[in-house]
């Protein structure tokens, strides 16, 4: 027998183990290599190119894209796993015990899918008659299975459940992957909507969706693995898969509470006025932070109904005749060059405009040698009154005094070119349509006419920028409505927004007299914004009513006109700037109740995040007891699922509503770090869209007016009380858009 040398046999082993770690290494960098370049390391053939039946199958995994948020990071648009649904109609399909598995009643499956599909109750019928007429036509074509359009796709998990719950016949899902807005009706033609392109890639079409498509895409993932000749994966082979890398999250400066405010504002006056648009910026005026835009008429994100009004974002693309708005930085433009004296003395009636030797506009006595004439909008005839008069009571002959009398016309456009008024704002995500300055080249009469408005067109960026000049301390400051984007799979942060100052055209001592100005034009009993006074807030403003010129043709219309105000709150130290404007017939006995209404929710929800954001962020648990009731800190629970909300709020002594059938909070109230008192209502928004109607009894208005926010409930009050005695809308009510609640107090 022949001994085995230890020492040889070890040597032997060491070099097996060294041949063994090649072969690992080759084989794990063929495979690496393989994944990485999509090419086979030994024969180099590309195997993403190979047919059905080689030897490696490579597929997409697509990534969700980035969310949007607003500036207390609620949701305003996110991806959403959805589900299609499709019905099996070959009646020869059967099981093993030649039970159907195709759909046998048409009748019966569409009123049952109706019911669970079209929340609103008087659409069910007709639902129901779209779903059967869809089976039928699809039967009589002879195709074996069919989907249901619209109504059939991005179901959510709740509605799938229901469906399946049913136990109807031949009826299937495939899992998608779609875009969802929480709110609808929010900001649309800012935010805008996505599409699947042809490779069932969530693409934006409008709107910042589009405007930021790189950014909110990510990067997909693949799987790579082995099959065989039929393209099945091969058992006991490994799989290779690189994870998608989720798309950036864009956060934006809008504030949820105050573009709420803003959307219903807004289709008030739509609907009050009959008018034909209306639109508003809110901003914070010493940041250049947007809180709220929207232009009506506006659409649905979701349904995307009401969208063939909208072809543009109002606010931004569409430059119109400001009218008397422009008065307040002609009268800044003389203030500032120190030719302008409030007390001064002029006449008010019709003037009519000459030419002198030089070419200037003067104002001469009669109609007789005169270029043109300029009469007030309403045709008041005020006398002889001051020039700071003259603002206040918003005379276009005040204008036509100063620029032919005080402050030279070029050196006029010269003072609103430094407002920026003729220049795109070139916010960062957000392109604006410039205006027309008509009156550069034009005769004297026409340069004059810009000072009251007229002869040029500039958009609603563009005044607000140049308000911050005037509210503030002269310096122009930018507005700016994307606050940040941040890479959520590292948290880092890709862009970050700030304020910046891009001009200075007046002194902050112009600044003061303009505002103290202003302020009488709220104030004065006969000013032209004394009907937009408000008891609790004070206020500086400037209004103005604006002619339309017709498209493509010369002349201007007769019957619609712009009304509007800019303003700016409190007027001790303005936090806020506002731009409110809509176009209809209705230029004299309109409601300014629905800008009041702005500008209470703007500061009110400005002086909520500030105290949101001056408190702890912590998300635990916190309690401070008392003799009579206990204190916590308000958890984080947006993008949380139900279970992780019941575990965070354990403990606390509160009433949790649940507004809708979803597992996911997108919103919630009180915000992140509140305090929260025991027996307080804790309000949580979810993902799904079945809303019923609580029972409200012994609610506050408060509580009320935040549920309503959350689920876009329009409500009216009655009553002079501050509790909830009898609601118009009984509990269990299925909430619709069109769905109206009053509130009786007591």
């Amino acid at each position: 027998m022949k001994l085995i040398n230890p020492k040889k046999s070890a040597k032997t082993a060491s070099h097996i183990g060294i041949v063994m770690g090649i072969i690992v290494a080759l084989v794990a960098a063929n495979v690496l290599f393989t994944i990485v370049t999509g090419t086979h390391f030994r024969s180099g053939e590309n195997i993403l190119s190979m047919k059905e039946g080689s030897k490696y199958k490579k597929e997409k995994i697509i990534a969700n894209r980035g969310h949007i948020y607003d500036r207390s990071k609620e949701v305003i648009a996110q991806d959403i796993e959805s589900y299609d649904l499709f019905a099996y109609i070959d009646e020869e399909r059967v099981n093993a015990g030649d039970t159907p598995v195709y759909v046998v009643d048409y009748d019966k499956t569409s009123q049952e899918l109706a019911k669970i599909i079209e929340s609103d109750p008087s659409k069910v019928a007709a639902v129901a008659e779209s779903l059967k007429n869809t089976l039928e036509s699809a039967k009589k074509a002879g195709q074996s299975q069919t989907e249901f359009g619209n109504h059939g796709r991005n179901l959510t998990a709740e509605q799938k459940e229901k469906i399946e719950n049913l136990g109807l016949t031949g009826l299937d899902f495939t899992k998608s992957t779609s875009r969802a807005y929480p709110v609808g009706t929010f900001a649309s033609q800012l935010i805008g909507f996505t599409e699947y392109d042809d490779n069932r890639n969530l693409t934006g079409v409008t709107g910042l969706e589009k405007t930021f498509d790189k950014e909110l895409s990510g990067a997909s993932g693949e799987v790579v693995y082995q099959t065989d000749s039929s393209g099945n994966r091969l058992p006991n082979t490994q799989k290779y898969t690189k994870i998608p890398e989720t798309g950036n999250d864009v956060y934006l400066t809008i504030d949820r509470d105050t573009q709420l405010a803003l959307e219903k504002a807004l289709q008030q006056t739509m609907e009050s006025n009959n008018a034909n648009y209306a639109w508003g910026i809110v901003m914070e005026a010493k940041t250049g932070k947007v809180l709220a835009q929207a232009g009506y008429p506006t659409y649905d994100l979701n349904t995307k109904e009401g969208i063939e009004k909208n072809e543009y974002n109002i606010t931004s693309d569409r430059p119109f005749e400001v009218g008397s708005v422009m008065k307040a930085f002609v009268y800044a433009a003389a203030m500032n060059e120190g030719v302008y004296d409030g007390n001064a003395m002029f006449q008010s009636k019709t003037a009519y405009i000459g030419v002198n030797a030089e070419g200037n506009p003067v104002r001469i006595d009669s109609p007789e040698g005169s270029i043109g004439a300029v009469n007030d909008a309403l045709g008041n005839d005020k006398g002889i009154i001051t020039y700071d008069q003259g603002l206040i009571y918003s005379t276009n002959t005040a204008i036509a005094s100063l620029l032919t009398n005080y402050l030279n016309i070029d050196k006029n456009i010269e003072y609103l070119k430094k407002f920026k008024l003729f220049e795109s704002v070139d916010m960062y995500g957000l392109s604006d349509r410039v205006g027309v300055l008509n009156a550069i080249d034009s005769d004297p009469f026409s340069k004059m006419a810009i000072g009251f408005g007229q002869a040029s067109t500039i958009n609603s960026y563009q005044i607000v920028q140049a308000a911050t000049a005037i509210f503030g301390d002269g310096t122009l400051i930018k507005p700016y409505i994307v606050d940040k984007i941040v890479d959520p799979n590292t948290g880092d942060v890709l862009y970050q927004g700030k304020t910046e100052k891009v001009g200075q055209p007046i002194t902050a001592e112009t600044a003061k007299k303009i505002q103290t100005l202003m302020r009488q034009v709220v104030d004065d009993p006969g000013g032209t914004a004394n009907h937009y006074k408000m008891s609790d807030i004070t206020m500086m403003a400037k209004t103005g009513t604006g002619e339309i010129a017709f498209e493509g043709e010369k002349g201007y219309s007769r019957e619609y006109f712009t009304s509007s105000i800019l303003a700016a709150a409190p007027a001790e130290d303005p936090e806020i700037i506002v731009y409110y404007a809509f176009e209809s017939s209705n230029i004299k006995n309109y409601s300014t109740d629905y800008f009041k209404d702005i500008v209470r929710e703007s500061l009110s929800a400005l002086d909520k995040y500030n105290e949101s954001s001056q408190q702890t962020t912590s998300t635990e648990n916190t309690t401070t007891e008392n003799t009579n009731y206990s204190q916590y800190v308000m958890p984080s629970l947006v993008n949380h699922s139900l279970d992780y909300v019941k575990q965070k709020l354990e403990g606390f002594d509160v009433k949790t509503y649940y507004i809708g059938d979803g597992t996911n909070i997108i919103s919630q109230f009180p915000l992140t770090g509140s305090t929260v008192l025991s027996k307080q209502n804790i309000f949580l928004l979810t993902d799904g869209t079945n809303i019923k109607v609580p029972n409200m009894s012994g609610w506050s208005r408060k509580d009320v007016s935040i549920y309503a926010k959350l689920c876009g409930l329009d409500v009216t009050y009655t009553g002079k009380g501050g509790t909830v005695r009898k609601q118009s809308l009984g509990e269990g009510t299925v909430i619709t858009k069109d769905s109206k609640l009053e509130v009786e107090l007591e």
